[in-house]
């Protein structure tokens, strides 16, 4: 199943690539904020079918956090992120790739290491009335770096509920399906600045609640505050820095994330990095 997901990134770069050398620019061209379509004084010509989008995203950062957990120390953690979609449903594969990773299973060395691949079915439709865009969607998570030679993985079924008011209000609703009875509930905030000529200063964050069954774990769970600089390069490219800081919401939540952590220690993380996106 591995080999699977790392023929298929492979196979899916490769046919970004084909879309890349597939575009000639017009011009120089002058991208709106990241909450509307980017404008030019020529359209740029494309070969790509009507309504068919893609997106690379790659991301450098100084640690992998996932859901207040981490998941990496002390290394460089690399994201790569290839999107196609069209007509409202959208694959997404997504790598985690550990430059140095230090808790190696037994037996194991900590060295550059592909620790997870997940993909990520999507639709998304929206219901004008409300102002609300809806996502109904599938993740499936392979694990099977963070545990050397045993297969591990899981699946999640999920709902997004996207307001289009001030401040873009988020709800998220997870649960999974494989593993056992699991549910994760996040309620998110951002809004975007823009500080000179196309650039913008983006900010947000969100809180959760996290009810696990087999843990006997019933409470909130964790928050996360974050800010980036969004600097478009054209229509199609741009780089983000960014800057995060994940905390407990309560003193369960403390301990939960402290025992999972590599020193058994920790419970609050700053990190951040850099992004390079490409989208068409």
């Amino acid at each position: 199943m591995r080999k699977f997901f790392q023929f298929n990134v492979l196979f899916m770069s490769f046919v970004l690539m084909m879309f890349l050398g597939s575009f000639s620019y017009a011009q120089d061209v002058v991208p709106g904020t990241p909450n509307e379509q980017a404008t030019q004084e020529k359209p740029a010509t494309k070969t790509l079918p009507e309504g068919l989008t893609a997106n690379l995203n790659t991301t450098f950062f100084s640690k992998y956090i996932w859901r207040g957990l981490e998941l990496s120390k002390d290394s460089l953690v690399i994201f790569p992120s290839l999107t196609i979609g069209d007509k409202g449903f959208a694959l997404n594969v997504w790598v985690d790739l550990d430059t140095e990773f230090n808790n190696p299973p037994p037996g194991k060395e900590s060295k550059a290491n592909l620790q997870e691949t997940d993909l990520t079915l999507t639709y998304t439709n929206n219901i004008k009335p409300l102002k609300m865009d809806y996502t109904l969607g599938w993740i499936y998570y392979d694990t099977d770096g963070f545990y050397g030679d045993t297969p591990t993985s899981n699946q999640e079924v999920f709902v997004t509920l996207a307001f289009d008011f001030p401040l873009k209000p988020t709800l998220s609703v997870y649960t999974e399906i494989e593993t056992g009875e699991a549910w994760y509930v996040s309620l998110a905030l951002a809004h975007s600045f823009e500080i000179c000529k196309d650039w913008s200063w983006d900010l947000g964050g969100w809180v959760s609640y996290l009810n696990n069954k087999a843990e006997d774990f019933s409470a909130l769970h964790d928050g996360n505050l974050w800010t980036g600089l969004t600097i478009p390069v054209n229509s199609y490219f741009s780089i983000i820095p960014k800057i995060q800081y994940s905390f407990p919401l309560s003193s369960d939540s403390d301990d939960r994330i402290e025992a999972n952590s590599f020193n058994g220690k920790d419970s609050n993380f700053l990190y951040g990095g850099l992004i390079v996106d490409l989208k068409f």
